[in-house]
């Protein structure tokens, strides 16, 4: 199986190498002090909400996160609604927190090669079987709604 379908395995093992390579070279600092730290703390609570309020619609629909599931409904409902993909949007904004606490850009690097492997590789994967399991639904959610924000 391709790693980069999964994109949550994928997001840990970007993060992983970062927090790897911070070790390394140790250069690994955890602060929540000042601004940035108060600024991490209030994106990362901006993404552990994303990430709540969009499995709790994959509950209420029925259907499961996991993007190697067949998708039983289209949610097009609460955080859907401003993103079509709010679970990858709260990945990516992980990271900027992450770089955040640490004071390294190495998890800003981490979030970028994610983004970039889920716009184009996952993301168009899923889109192209939207497009084929929910025809008219999907094609009227896709143009109102914005694949990131």
């Amino acid at each position: 199986m391709n790693i980069f379908r999964l994109p949550l395995l994928t997001w840990i093992v970007l993060n992983s190498i970062a927090l790897y390579v911070l070790h390394v070279k140790n250069n690994f600092l955890w602060s929540f002090s000042g601004w940035m730290g108060i600024l991490a703390i209030l994106v990362a609570l901006e993404s552990f909400g994303w990430i709540a309020v969009s499995l709790y619609y994959f509950h209420c629909y029925n259907t499961s996160p996991n993007p190697t599931n067949k998708a039983k409904a289209l949610i097009t409902k609460g955080p859907f609604r401003l993103s079509r993909n709010p679970l990858y949007l709260a990945f990516t904004s992980m990271c900027i927190s992450l770089a955040l606490f640490t004071h390294s850009s190495y998890f800003l690097v981490s979030g970028l090669v994610f983004w970039l492997i889920t716009d184009l590789y996952t993301i168009p994967l899923e889109e192209r079987y939207l497009a084929e399991h929910f025809k008219e639904e999907w094609r009227q959610y896709s143009q109102q709604t914005r694949r990131w924000l």
